[in-house]
This record gives structure tokens, sequence and C-alpha cells, in this order.
């Protein structure tokens, strides 16, 4: 099929509109998702020090797993850091899966490309994949803008973990 001149003539002018609309969207994007210099994109988030316990606690909605292992250390359930322990329990069940100090973990965040938001690491669990999030972790669909939001979450359960004595890496 070759393109005549009439075709060309008419072709053209639609795809420069269509391609001037697509940069002038790709600009409006950009700049919107961009901050003002010098002010942060959100206030941090205070990390409670309950009375007598002596470290942060925090309580959050998770996915944790370990590549190719189904076993009480992975599965879907809430992820509880209190008095320096770290505590899983699963949804379906009603005590804790496992409670580990949180000063016996290193714990990273992960690429935006990775399967979870961040990794934790200890001798007793080995290399666990973790998604938190303070709203219900999705388990079929994806949502980017939740995605991004618990991208923030991560970052707060990191400086959770940190202030109650884990390793950070990377």
């Amino acid at each position: 099929m070759s393109l005549t001149l009439p075709t060309l003539v008419y072709s053209l002018p639609i795809i420069l509109v269509m391609a001037a609309v697509v940069a002038v969207v790709v600009w409006v994007v950009v700049r919107l998702s961009r901050n003002p210099a010098g002010t942060p994109s959100r206030p941090p988030r205070p990390v409670a020090f309950p009375a007598g316990q002596g470290g942060p606690a925090g309580q959050w909605n998770a996915h944790v797993r370990r590549d190719g292992h189904l076993d009480p250390f992975s599965g879907f359930g809430t992820l509880t850091l209190a008095g320096g322990m770290l505590t899983f329990v699963p949804d379906d069940g009603t005590s804790a899966s496992w409670s580990l100090p949180s000063a016996a973990f290193g714990v990273w965040s992960n690429s935006v490309l990775a399967n979870s938001d961040l990794t934790v690491d200890s001798q007793a669990t080995g290399r666990l994949l973790l998604t938190v999030s303070h709203e219900g972790i999705n388990r079929i669909s994806r949502n980017n803008f939740k995605t991004l939001r618990e991208r923030r979450t991560s970052g707060e359960f990191i400086q959770a973990m940190r202030a109650c004595g884990a390793t950070l890496v990377g």
C-alpha cells in the first residue's frame, strides 16, 4: 500500500495534531507531579512511642512472601511493631504466626519495578518480600495509585524498623 499525495495531505495534519495533544498531556502530567523547589511532598508521619515500651509502634496490613515458598512466614495478614518485636498475624489466624526482635532484621526498599516494595532479611526468616499498607492489600488486581501510597507507607515502616534497631541496608 503506497501513500498517495491526497492521503498524505489529509493524514499529516491529523497526525501532527495528535502528536501535539500527546505532548501537551505529557507536559501537564509531569508539571503537576513535581513539587515546587524546597517543599516536601508530604510531611513525615510521626512515629508513635507508647508509654512503657521504649520504641516505635505501628501496625500495617501486609503481604509477606518468600519466592517459591508457602510457609508460616508468608501470606496476607497484619504486621505489628511494638516493644522492639515484629509480629505477623495471618488474616485467617487468631494468633501470631511469628514474632521476632526487629533488631534481628536488615531492611531495604526495592525498586519501583519490583514485585514488593521492600525486603526484610534475618537468619530466622531468610529474605522476606513485603508490601505494607494502612489500607487493605489488593489480592487479585493492581491499583497504581494505591501502589504509590503503599510506597510511602513502606518508607514509614522502614523508619520505624530502623528506630527499633533494624539495620538499614542499601
